[in-house]
């Protein structure tokens, strides 16, 4: 009896830190489409492309689109806390679009970005009180 319950314990331990999103900053890559943001889900005026953000980590940038305009920037992690990721030296085309609060809404909140929980098919983005503010998902 001691056996299996030590058993179901080790089990249930595995599961658990299995479905743990939390992993290295440093190795999140690729392009994530946004699906919330500030706990509402995104709904896009006609015309408008889906915002996205991509991870570079060859070059420690990000880039992705807003909505109408790109952005790009530097990622910046720390050694110290795996979890942590900021974002510096923030830049974004200068187009006017018809319908600019998602984008407007997006880049401010990009500035706020503290730290990161992901796995492989979604990405979130955290303040520094541990709150999501940005959800994506793996871009297909």
């Amino acid at each position: 009896m001691k056996k299996m319950l030590f058993f179901v314990a080790i089990m249930a331990t595995t599961l658990m830190a299995c479905n743990k999103h939390n992993y290295n900053a440093t190795n999140v890559f690729g392009e994530w489409d946004l699906v919330e943001m500030n706990g509402k889900t995104i709904e896009l005026a006609e015309g408008i492309t889906t915002p996205f953000i991509g991870f570079d980590q060859n070059e420690s940038r990000i880039y992705g689109n807003a909505g109408c305009n790109s952005f790009f920037g530097s990622m910046i992690t720390d050694s110290t806390n795996v979890d942590a990721l900021r974002f510096d030296n923030m830049g974004s085309t200068k187009m006017l679009c018809a319908n600019m609060e998602v984008e407007d809404e997006l880049l401010m909140t990009l500035g706020l970005v503290n730290s990161i929980e992901y796995n492989a098919k979604e990405l979130l983005l955290k303040n520094n009180q541990d709150q999501t503010i940005l959800r994506f998902e793996r871009k297909q």
